[in-house]
């Protein structure tokens, strides 16, 4: 054979050889199986043992509405708690349910101490003497001292589930109040504490100036008509009616409702102060001020 044949044979031999071992290489990646990747293990919820909570009494009534029913059991989201019926003060509560279907319930303590005060000045000395981890307190209860205090002047907000305050114009009239007069009523009334319905959805335009009034049913009705009857423009030709409905405030419930009728004007959504020791901060925002501002024993008229 001559060189220049070896040199060929060598060269194809070397070709196949090559050809050989890609296929054989392809044959093993694709018959090798895939990788399994195990799921990631379970996000574990701590919650902490113990928060102690002070909470209105259920007779103790704010600007909006009195309280009618005795106090329910408390609930903090889908957990729900039993008396301890070893202790004498009826202030600890045990939780009854291990497992929960929300977030504020998976991280709703196992005990609960609930303190109930007819005053909110006494609810305001409790807290700053230490004895509560939260204080809920209704929309403008607050005092001066406590809202400019740098220690408590920023609480959480808690919007409750049910609670609003509307107005109901004369027939033909679908516009709502003067946007600056709502504002003055809730800054001078409340503190700020209420939420406005337009950052819950859409809502009517603003109509002319109007004289107010209040439903008498609400126990704070001529404090709140003083307020308005200073704060509106003068020459108001509307007259247009403040009333309290406990109703809830969820959008599809509410868009829905019998009482959204033309004329009837939702204003705000109840909003509940929720004070915070500095050591429960964390524990209690986890679970969120709206579930605290929901142990409130009741909502209205109604006397939930």
């Amino acid at each position: 054979m001559t060189r220049g044949g070896c040199v060929r044979t060598d060269a194809v031999g070397l070709a196949a050889a090559t050809l050989m071992t890609a296929v054989a290489c392809s044959g093993c990646v694709g018959s090798a199986p895939e990788p399994v990747v195990p799921p990631p293990p379970p996000m574990a919820v701590t919650r902490v043992a113990t928060l102690r909570v002070g909470l209105p009494a259920a007779r103790r009534w704010n600007l909006l509405f009195a309280c009618e029913g005795a106090a329910m059991a408390p609930r903090i989201g889908s957990a729900e708690y039993a008396r301890d019926s070893l202790d004498r003060s009826g202030e600890r509560w045990l939780r009854v349910t291990e497992t929960s279907a929300d977030s504020a319930g998976m991280r709703a303590p196992d005990t609960l101490l609930v303190r109930a005060f007819d005053e909110s000045t006494d609810e305001e000395i409790a807290f700053e003497r230490g004895e509560l981890d939260a204080a809920v307190f209704w929309p403008g209860e607050l005092s001066a001292h406590m809202r400019v205090d740098a220690r408590f002047r920023d609480p959480e907000m808690g919007l409750r589930s049910r609670g609003v305050l509307a107005c109901i114009a004369g027939a033909g009239d679908t516009l709502g109040p003067p946007l600056a007069d709502m504002q003055a009523l809730d800054r001078e009334a409340f503190g700020g504490d209420l939420l406005m319905w337009s950052e819950l959805e859409p809502v009517p335009g603003e109509g002319p100036p109007a004289r107010y009034f209040v439903d008498t049913t609400v126990p704070g009705a001529k404090h709140l008509e003083r307020i308005l009857a200073r704060v509106a423009r003068p020459a108001g030709t509307r007259t247009l009616k403040l009333v309290y409905l406990d109703q809830p405030v969820a959008g599809s419930d509410a868009a829905t409702a019998s009482w959204r009728t033309p004329g009837v004007t939702p204003l705000f959504a109840l909003r509940c102060p929720v004070l915070m020791r500095a050591g429960a901060l964390q524990d209690v925002r986890a679970i969120g001020a709206h579930a605290f501002a929901e142990m409130a024993p009741c909502g209205g008229e109604a006397g939930r």
